[in-house]
């Protein structure tokens, strides 16, 4: 993958106003596309690289978290059609502001309304069981199914480790020290794992993908796809302590706070999150650039190079 962002253009904009939607406007853009509201709560997405397939099996997989009835809303894909070469999904457009503007860098701690929002979201979407659409979806832009490796997910989570370290492993070892050695215990502590039941897994939920109302409450969950799959629900509370603020001034404080304050609020075995969380870090380190010349790469390998992190790898 690379940094590749959807611009907005004058074409779509004539596209959807032909097509009937007299009010569309641009809303945002991003790495996977550009999005324009339509007007009467939909918008169309225009997708920079995904095809129709994959994004009708999207569309499966939010009918399915959708289904579970969550306190707040979640992406529902009402139309797939293809362009050419392009792919548009229509969608329900959901509201509210992201949580990441309510952050407060000013101190360290989190305030409690964010604490609290991040805890509700996480708890909720460990209550949506795994369907077999979600275990049909590829990860970090792969062509096949995380689940393609494995009958369960530590299995099917090693089966990606060792395909992203085939890659690239020599890289991350130019800056992780005894990068292999850590790396071996790591999946021999992934098999080890107790297996509980499988849920819906977010895989990429911090501040932007989620969005609340003026008293900070969760409206709207948003952005599936860069690591959603059906898994271990700790595995999303482990990348949510962790990238909550991966790039703030107090970013290694709060990932060290949401870490120790998850597993105490949630009930979750600190080792498993830091297992779970080193498991990120090498599975996403070079989902930006190959080259590993991005930020994310080199947050990554912080990450990989934190002490309790690594602590829970050598006990």
């Amino acid at each position: 993958m690379t940094g590749f962002v959807q611009v907005h253009t004058p074409r779509w904009l004539s596209y959807f106003v032909q097509s009937g939607f007299a009010e569309a406007e641009p809303l945002a853009s991003g790495v996977e596309g550009a999005v324009y509201r339509l007007g009467n709560g939909v918008v169309a997405k225009v997708w920079g690289r995904r095809r129709e397939p994959e994004l009708l099996l999207a569309q499966r997989f939010y009918a399915d978290v959708a289904a579970a009835g969550l306190p707040f809303a979640t992406p529902v894909i009402l139309r797939v059609e293809e362009i050419g070469q392009t792919a548009i999904t229509y969608e329900r457009e959901l509201h509210g502001t992201p949580l990441q503007h309510r952050m407060n860098d000013a101190h360290p701690a989190l305030d409690a309304s964010t604490l609290s929002c991040l805890l509700q979201v996480v708890k909720a979407l460990a209550t949506v069981p795994a369907t077999p659409a979600m275990r049909q979806l590829p990860v970090l832009g792969e062509d096949r199914p995380l689940w393609a490796d494995g009958d369960d997910f530590p299995t099917a989570l090693t089966a990606l480790l060792r395909r992203r370290t085939a890659r690239y492993g020599e890289l991350l070892a130019r800056h992780v020290p005894d990068f292999f050695l850590r790396y071996e215990r790591l999946l021999q502590k992934l098999d080890a794992i107790d297996r509980i039941p499988t849920t819906v897994v977010h895989g990429d939920l911090f501040g932007e993908n989620i969005l609340v109302d003026d008293h900070g409450r969760p409206t709207a969950v948003l952005d599936f796809g860069f690591l959603s799959t059906a898994g271990d629900p700790r595995m999303d509370a482990s990348i949510t302590a962790l990238i909550t603020d991966m790039y703030g001034p107090h970013g290694p404080a709060r990932v060290d706070a949401l870490t120790h304050e998850f597993a105490t609020e949630l009930g979750y075995p600190l080792d498993v999150i830091l297992l779970y969380q080193a498991a990120y870090a090498i599975a996403t380190s070079n989902a930006f650039t190959d080259d590993g010349t991005d930020g994310h790469f080199a947050w990554c390998v912080a990450q990989l190079n934190r002490p309790d992190l690594n602590g829970a790898i050598d006990e």
